[in-house]
C-alpha cells in the first residue's frame, strides 16, 4: 500500500537520488524516513528509472552461468588473456566459476595458450635480454609489446637489465637524444637535399642542439656529401631578400615622411632602429620587416620594446605585409602597434592620441 503523500515523497526521492546516484533503499529509509516499495510499486528500479539516473553496475546481481558467458566472450575476443587480466576487466575473478583456466578456454572453443601462459622466468629473462641487445635503446612499454612480457616483473630496473646484457647504461635523456639523432640520419638518407629548417620541421627538433657540429655533422652519420653547392645558391637568395627588404625599408620611410621627420637606421645602444619619425615634438621607433611567408614573433615584438627603452620612447610600430590577429601590446608604460603596409595613415593618429 503507497503512502497517502507518494507524490511529495516521490520528488524528494527523485532529488535524493540525481544527488546520490548510488544510494539504496536502506539509505532512502535512514534519509528521508521513506520506505521505498511504499512511494513505487516497482522499487528502486522504477525509482532510479523516475529519477533519471542509470541503474548502479551492481544493482542486478549477474547469475553463475551469466558471468561464465561473459567470462567466455571475453576470451574469445583475447585469445591470450589470463586470469588476472580477466579480473581486473571485468570485475569477475575466473576461479570462482572455473575449476582451471584451460576450462574456460576449453568452453570458448580457444586453444589453451599454456606455452606462453606458463613461459618459466628463465626463458622470460632470456628472450628480454636478447631483445635488449638487439634494441638497447628500448622502452619497457617497447619491451612488453615485442615479447608479451612485463620487464619489471622479470628485473627490477633498467640497470639490471643493461648489465645482464652487458650492455652500458642508457638513461632516459641519452635514449631520447640517440633516438632523435637517428630519425634525423635517416630523414636525411630519404632527403639528400634537406635543409636545417627541413630537418626541425619533419623530425620536430633542433637539429644544431643534437649534433656538437649541426647539421654537417648529421650529414656524416648518414653518411651523405653536404650539398655545398645549395650554400652558394643559398646566399645568392639571401642577397635577394637582402635587396627586398631594404627596397622595402625605403618605400615605407619615403610614404612616413610625409608625416614627419624621418631618421633612418639610427644608432642606438641595442643595434639600429629602422626608422624613427618625429611629428610634433613627439617620436616614435619604427621597425619593418619583409616577411611574407610568416607572421611576426614574440622575438621581434621584445627586440622594438628593447629599442623603446633605449630611445626613452613609449611608442613603437612594427610594419609588416600581413599583421597578426593580436596587433598591439602593453608592455609597461611602452605601446607597440603592428600594422600592414597600408594602414600607415594610422601613425600619425595614434601618436597624437598617445
Amino acid at each position: 500500500m503507497l503512502y497517502q503523500d507518494a507524490e511529495d515523497r516521490k520528488k524528494k526521492v527523485r532529488k535524493f537520488l540525481k544527488e546520490n546516484p548510488r544510494a539504496t533503499f536502506r539509505d532512502i529509509k535512514r534519509l528521508l524516513h521513506t520506505k521505498i516499495d511504499k512511494v513505487y510499486s516497482g522499487g528502486m528500479e522504477e525509482a532510479f528509472h523516475d529519477a533519471g539516473v542509470n541503474l548502479p553496475r551492481t544493482f542486478k546481481r549477474k547469475t553463475k552461468e551469466e558471468n561464465k558467458r561473459v567470462i567466455i566472450e571475453y576470451i574469445k575476443k583475447h585469445p591470450r588473456v589470463g586470469a588476472h587480466t580477466i579480473t581486473r576487466d571485468l570485475k569477475v575473478n575466473p576461479s570462482n566459476f572455473f575449476q582451471t583456466m584451460k576450462q574456460a578456454y576449453d568452453l570458448a572453443d580457444v586453444e589453451y595458450p599454456r606455452k606462453y601462459l606458463l613461459k618459466p622466468k628463465e626463458q622470460k629473462r632470456k628472450e628480454i635480454i636478447l631483445f635488449i641487445q638487439n634494441n638497447p635503446l628500448a622502452s619497457s612499454k617497447e619491451i612488453k609489446n615485442h615479447t608479451n612480457i612485463n620487464p619489471y616483473k622479470i628485473f627490477k630496473n633498467f640497470d639490471e637489465i643493461y648489465r645482464a646484457a652487458n650492455l652500458n647504461k642508457f638513461n632516459h635523456r641519452s635514449k631520447r637524444l640517440i633516438k632523435k639523432q637517428n630519425q634525423v640520419v635517416s630523414f636525411i638518407k630519404n632527403n639528400n637535399f634537406a635543409t636545417q629548417r627541413d630537418i626541425n620541421l619533419n623530425c620536430k627538433t633542433h637539429v644544431q642542439d643534437l649534433f656538437t657540429e649541426g647539421i654537417f655533422e648529421a650529414y656524416k652519420k648518414a653518411n651523405i656529401e653536404f650539398p655545398y653547392e645549395r650554400l652558394r645558391l643559398y646566399g645568392v637568395g639571401i642577397e635577394k631578400v637582402r635587396d627586398e627588404a631594404r627596397l622595402f625599408e625605403e618605400k615605407i620611410a619615403l610614404k612616413l615622411s610625409g608625416y614627419g621627420k624621418v631618421n633612418r637606421l639610427v644608432k642606438i645602444k641595442g643595434g639600429f632602429a629602422d626608422i624613427i619619425l618625429e611629428r610634433k615634438d613627439k617620436k616614435a621607433v619604427i621597425e619593418v620587416k619583409n616577411y611574407k611567408l610568416k607572421e611576426i614573433s614574440r622575438s621581434q615584438i621584445n627586440q622594438l620594446n628593447k629599442y623603446l627603452e633605449d630611445c626613452n620612447c613609449d611608442l613603437g610600430f612594427l610594419i609588416c605585409h600581413t599583421k597578426p590577429k593580436k596587433d598591439n601590446f602593453i608592455m609597461g608604460k611602452n605601446r607597440i602597434f603592428i600594422l600592414n603596409k597600408d594602414e600607415l595613415s594610422k601613425i600619425p593618429y595614434l601618436m597624437s592620441e598617445l
